[in-house]
């Protein structure tokens, strides 16, 4: 949906209202509690924002403080409950009409408490936007044409980073499983769910890096994965065939994005490591987790993604038990890179009861919903 915004500052002092003060969430810079509320973020729109607030904020350092409120460039109006128009004192109906878009688009997201017409709380933009504003819709080719087009279903995630990346790729496919007389490469399998987490997480408005990547697989329903090693890294970097290189391309890119999205005010920022186990073969696996020994926040977020799988193999299949843990391990991708990270076994593509949370799409999805489960349980907790 795309609407038309004539956004205009009108001198009617008369309907003149206070502006939007809101209070930061924990990370949050400038550009992401602009962009928040949907306002587009620019040097001139930082100008806007530090002006008004001059009296409670640093121009050299921009820190935001959590017990502290900001106003935004959005002015407050009680809504007579007639019109826009009548309202505000503008008898522009595309202008009344743009107004209506944004409340909504924002109620939507969940960045707004109430709907307008009900709570009586117009918020009204008091900033120019370059003739157009669309409702948050991202497009993603590396999903498939049928699932490319993503409409945020929550702001949940809003100003958050996640970074995933899916085990081996390229030159290498991993630990190899054989089911029914086909092979099933970790990296395969690692990848489709990765995709699909990653759209989900999109689904909630966060901002993901898919790092290990393939233009030609999307997010695939077919049990039985074809094998390819034409996969890349995010820059259309080449996999090496050496392990270690790998390794330190992956840490490199996520590094790198680390902290350039640190200098533009992201600082809630994720990597997430997804791999298929295959150490013990006669043992069925449930998903479990590493971290950092020296991330408290690391063990944090791996203990909650594992509660949260625990408890939906309860509702789900009552009486099975899971016996999922959460432990450190010196692992490059722990211990190297900046986010805070945790890394995901997803079970053992040797062992036939694992094999069928692989290859049956509809568990592979249902991974990917869960996993997305922990993460929001996650970020509301911290």
């Amino acid at each position: 949906m795309r609407f038309t915004i004539l956004f205009l500052l009108f001198p009617i002092l008369l309907f003149s209202q206070d502006y939007l003060e809101v209070s930061p969430k924990p990370g949050d810079g400038i550009q992401n509690i602009l962009e928040r509320y949907q306002i587009p973020y620019s040097k001139s729109m930082e100008k806007t924002f530090l002006q008004l607030n001059s009296s409670q904020i640093n121009r050299d350092t921009k820190v935001l403080y959590l017990n502290a409120k900001y106003k935004l460039p959005i002015k407050q109006y009680k809504y007579n409950g007639k019109s826009i128009r009548t309202t505000i004192g503008n008898s522009d109906y595309d202008y009344a009409k743009s107004i209506q878009d944004w409340n909504l688009l924002l109620l939507k997201l969940g960045v707004k408490p109430g709907d307008y017409r009900n709570d009586l709380d117009l918020w009204v933009p008091d900033f120019t936007v370059d003739n157009k504003l669309e409702e948050l819709k991202i497009k993603e080719p590396l999903f498939g044409k049928e699932l490319e087009d993503i409409e945020p279903i929550s702001n949940s995630l809003s100003g958050k980073i996640f970074y995933l990346v899916a085990g081996h790729g390229g030159p290498d496919p991993g630990a190899i499983g054989k089911a029914n007389g086909h092979e099933l490469h970790e990296d395969e399998y690692a990848y489709d769910i990765t995709l699909r987490f990653a759209r989900e997480l999109m689904l909630n408005s966060a901002k993901v890096y898919i790092i290990v990547q393939d233009d030609n697989d999307g997010i695939r329903e077919d049990k039985y994965l074809n094998n390819s090693n034409d996969e890349y890294y995010y820059g259309k970097d080449t996999i090496s065939h050496d392990q270690v290189t790998r390794l330190r391309k992956r840490a490199e890119i996520v590094n790198n994005l680390y902290t350039q999205n640190v200098k533009n005010g992201f600082n809630e920022q994720y990597l997430l490591v997804l791999h298929v186990d295959s150490r013990i073969t006669e043992k069925r696996i449930d998903i479990f987790f590493y971290h950092n020994a020296n991330s408290p926040q690391g063990k944090i977020f791996a203990t909650t993604l594992l509660e949260t799988l625990e408890n939906k193999y309860r509702i789900a299949q009552p009486g099975r038990g899971y016996d999922g843990s959460v432990s450190t391990r010196n692992l490059y991708m722990l211990k190297y890179t900046k986010p805070t990270a945790v890394y995901i076994e997803l079970g053992n593509i040797q062992n036939p009861k694992d094999q069928v949370r692989l290859v049956e799409a509809n568990n592979r999805q249902a991974i990917a919903n869960w996993l997305t489960d922990g993460v929001l349980k996650y970020i509301k907790s911290n």
